[in-house]
């Protein structure tokens, strides 16, 4: 099995962040699609689970693994309870989970990208998104 890599950001907004992102702390807000079973590849040796279990994998790198890197501090963490506004069940409104996270600096959120401990836990979040949308916002 291939992996979807258009859930990752592209070398441009890569480059963006680093050369032109704001001073100061940055707010990463995740809206996050689970598969309703994760995809890994075969012989990951990884036990079957949800998406969402998978997902937890990511986290947990980001925010323990890479902590002392990344210095993230979840400010949200939850379930899209109901669409208030916009059109509930279209592909734009149908996400499942709000992860909403804080980075003391964009050059924290990028020293983290960058770990391997950290790339080596994306398997979880490829076996577990069927998609995403990362909004960056100043902190």
């Amino acid at each position: 099995m291939s992996v979807d890599r258009s859930i990752d950001p592209t070398a441009e907004q890569v480059r963006a962040l680093r050369d032109k992102g704001p001073e100061g702390p940055i707010v990463m807000v995740n809206l996050l699609k689970f598969r309703e079973v994760a995809r890994y590849p075969e012989h990951s040796g990884v036990a079957p689970c949800s998406g969402q279990e998978a997902y937890a994998r990511y986290q947990a790198a980001f925010t323990e693994t890479v902590g002392d890197v990344s210095a993230a501090k979840v400010l949200y963490d939850g379930p899209v309870n109901q669409v208030f506004i916009g059109v509930p069940g279209g592909r734009d409104t149908d996400w499942d989970k709000v992860l909403v996270v804080q980075y003391p600096s964009r050059r924290h959120f990028l020293a983290m990208m960058a770990d391997e401990r950290y790339r080596d836990a994306l398997m979880h979040r490829y076996a577990g998104l069927e998609r995403t949308v990362l909004l960056q916002c100043a902190g």
